[in-house]
């Protein structure tokens, strides 16, 4: 009998992170594998994602959410009568390293897999990067197997927690249906008539370097008075400081700062657009740019190691923080619409490599795996 799987389902509202967790727990429950799926979260968020999965799923609605110290007891007192065969999957590090898998051995399949994605809250130093770390590691240590979504992610990991030598599987991410079905769509470019604009989407977070596109968009302004600027994601307290940004560079004016939007909408946002900007110094994965590749949009992004390694040579590259390089980039599109649909060719080609049911295939591997 396929064992039955429980998932720390506490995340599904939050923006790349949900996204992995809905995408995956919806192309796992169609792999045939478990006999069950146990999804361990908010029960009313998480109702979307289970309309959209098959055979049986279970939800256990706990007061929890990401962060939360009282997980690792709390899981073991509330999530405790599972049978022998079921296998668990965190798909973040602040997990459970307390459970019902204590006392067995490490390499026993009712340990758990863990997904690590990226170091970016070590980065920040002090008391609250003290307690990343150590539970980061005690999930290291509590887990049969860990995942992680890239090369470079598997290296920068091994290079801060050498435990994880040996144990960490790479998986690449999918991209979202909705921006697959956009850009095999035809003429899904912007409408006649509507105004263009950049896009850059993430978290307001200061990791995402929106700065760099606000002035790379500062720097184009004049060649087109019509161009905008889109901001899309989640809002934080450093939104304030982007706007002040770009009211000093005279542009606020002509930026829109948007969040919330659905699938389809964000999908339609990146086709629409003459080309979404990617400043991030800091990813596990970024599936921003290979959404925006398949939704049929020109990528243009800045040399991290990570969106290096996703992008290939499907996107145009240039160095950290150079906006003046961005933004020439952009330039030169507008003059060469031969290179630029050139450039969205082979975005499409390259993002369609890319898909939940082969990233959820191989991590339902790694979960099944033998004890």
């Amino acid at each position: 009998m396929p064992p039955s799987l429980v998932v720390d389902a506490r995340a599904p509202e939050a923006s790349g992170l949900g996204r992995y967790l809905r995408e995956s727990v919806v192309a796992l429950s169609q792999t045939g594998r478990f006999e069950e799926i146990v999804l361990v979260g908010p029960s009313a968020a998480l109702q979307p994602t289970i309309a959209r999965m098959v055979g049986r799923v279970q939800v256990r609605d706990v007061p929890w959410r990401r962060h939360d110290v009282r997980v690792p007891l709390g899981w073991r007192r509330r999530v405790v009568d599972l049978p022998r065969e079921v296998v668990t999957w965190f798909p973040h590090w602040d997990g459970a390293w307390r459970g019902g898998w204590q006392g067995v051995a490490s390499a026993h399949r009712r340990r758990p897999v863990t997904t690590l994605h990226d170091l970016i809250l070590l980065e920040r130093g002090g008391a609250s990067a003290a307690l990343v770390a150590a539970w980061m590691r005690r999930m290291i240590r509590a887990s049969r197997a860990l995942v992680t979504g890239t090369e470079a992610s598997r290296a920068a990991f091994a290079a801060r927690f050498p435990e994880v030598v040996g144990r960490l599987t790479v998986i690449p991410h999918g991209v979202a249906p909705a921006c697959l079905a956009v850009g095999e769509a035809a003429g899904a470019r912007r409408p006649p008539g509507a105004a263009p604009y950049l896009l850059c989407v993430g978290t307001k977070r200061p990791h995402k370097r929106f700065e760099v596109a606000i002035e790379a968009f500062a720097q184009l302004a004049s060649d087109s008075p019509t161009l905008r600027l889109r901001l899309v994601g989640e809002r934080t307290a450093h939104t304030n400081t982007l706007h002040a940004l770009a009211a000093r560079l005279g542009v606020a004016g002509r930026m829109d700062d948007l969040e919330g939007l659905d699938e389809s909408a964000l999908a339609a946002c990146y086709a629409g657009a003459e080309a979404v900007l990617v400043c991030s110094r800091a990813e596990g994965f970024g599936m921003v740019p290979l959404e925006a590749m398949a939704a049929g949009a020109p990528v243009v992004a800045t040399r991290h190691p990570t969106t290096c390694e996703v992008v290939g040579t499907a996107a145009a590259l240039v160095p950290e923080e150079d906006a003046a390089a961005m933004a020439a980039v952009v330039r030169g599109w507008t003059r060469d619409e031969a290179g630029r649909a050139a450039v969205v060719q082979a975005g499409l080609v390259h993002a369609r490599r890319f898909t939940w049911s082969r990233s959820a295939a191989a991590l339902a591997d790694v979960l099944v795996g033998d004890s």
